[in-house]
């Protein structure tokens, strides 16, 4: 079982950078990514698991928490341990669903999510299972978008389930959905990413997690995509190779000049001088109200 309460797991999704992938028929591999250095570790039914293991997978995620704490000493910072469950309306959704509850695990990842109807068909299937299991909290759930209709599901309406804490980008099946051969760039990309950052502000949500980054031995590229991602509006990224996460960790992390700018704005708009002023000259830079609520959101990333 997971220790961490329920407020500490809220605030750790919102800020995780790196999030890694570990199939779930692969205990030998859970324990190694446990160790890993990511911030959360999710262990996955869905397409790492052929369907013929996917009973076997839930019987090792029933005993991932008790593996977690072995894994990691109690002075020791834990990842979260999160279960990617099979797609809602599959034959495997309410087997993992039960799994995970039971299993003590911080969060659920749900694919192919679609905001509006079926999502709150997924919260109430979620909130039976909860009931029946006597859990009186709601597990926080991370939702993948990667079809056409969970991007139209987005731009129509941004109520989600309050579950709900963060969205992810799964480019690979968005291609698929719309037929054509998956491009980490370009113009149906960038609509997508583009609508994931706006509907999550919109929401109230942290900034949403990034694809996978496919090629496992291009660090460059790795690198590339983590630093376009964060200039579009993301916070993290969904990995799946250890190797990955310094990367992923250091490109979504505040950079220095990011820092070094926030804390003159801040410490600038604090001083005396400025009580009263709606805009302040900072070096060559005109500053107002706004700027200083972004100076502000970069200083809570250092201390969150």
């Amino acid at each position: 079982m997971t220790s961490t309460s329920g407020l500490d797991v809220a605030a750790r999704i919102a800020s995780a950078r790196s999030l890694l992938f570990v199939p779930g028929d692969r205990p030998d591999r859970i324990g190694k990514a446990l160790v890993s250095g990511a911030d959360a570790v999710i262990i996955d039914l869905e397409d790492a698991v052929r369907p013929d293991s996917k009973q076997y997978a839930r019987s090792v995620l029933a005993d991932a928490g008790d593996r977690a704490a072995a894994a990691h000493p109690l002075h020791s910072p834990q990842p979260l341990l999160l279960v990617r469950v099979n797609a809602f309306g599959s034959p495997d959704f309410a087997d993992d669903i039960v799994v995970a509850l039971a299993s003590g695990v911080d969060g659920v990842v749900l694919p192919k999510f679609v905001p509006g109807r079926e999502a709150d068909e997924v919260d109430a299937a979620v909130c039976a299972v909860e009931a029946r299991l006597g859990r009186t909290d709601r597990i926080p759930l991370i939702g993948i978008v990667e079809s056409a209709a969970g991007l139209l599901g987005l731009s129509r309406s941004v109520e989600l389930p309050s579950r709900v804490l963060r969205l992810a980008f799964g480019a690979a099946d968005y291609h698929a959905d719309l037929r054509i051969s998956y491009r980490p760039a370009g113009v149906h990309t960038d609509f997508a990413m583009a609508t994931l950052v706006i509907a999550s502000a919109a929401a109230g949500l942290a900034e949403p997690l990034d694809s996978p980054y496919f090629a496992l031995d291009d660090d460059e590229g790795l690198a590339a995509a983590a630093r376009r991602a964060r200039d579009l509006g993301f916070g993290g990224a969904l990995c799946i190779h250890p190797k990955q996460l310094d990367i992923v960790n250091s490109e979504f992390g505040v950079r220095d000049a990011e820092r070094s700018w926030a804390e003159r704005v801040v410490e600038a708009w604090n001083a005396p001088s400025s009580a009263g002023r709606g805009a302040i000259r900072v070096g060559d830079e005109l500053v107002d109200e706004a700027m200083v609520r972004r100076a502000r959101q970069i200083l809570d990333l250092l201390t969150g």
